[in-house]
């Protein structure tokens, strides 16, 4: 028998997380999303941002807000 301090809490599955998707038929390539990113895991390839690093995001949705194409939306994974 446990007590209650002794007691451990386990997650039955992991929680979604909300990352930066980025809708290519309505980006324009100016960039602002990765210049605003607090953490760096945004870059720039072939004229459109790109997550290299999905590690380092901390899901602040600075880059959907910023974007003036409305072309980045947070989508749980």
């Amino acid at each position: 028998m446990t007590t209650g301090k002794n007691r451990r809490v386990v997650e039955t599955h992991w929680r979604g997380v909300e990352m930066p998707a980025v809708l290519e038929t309505r980006c324009t390539g100016c960039g602002w999303c990765v210049e605003v990113c607090p953490t760096q895991c945004l870059a720039m390839e072939a004229h459109l941002p790109s997550l290299p690093r999905p590690l380092d995001c901390v899901s602040c949705t600075l880059c959907a807000l910023i974007c003036p194409a409305n072309a980045i939306e947070m989508r749980v994974v």
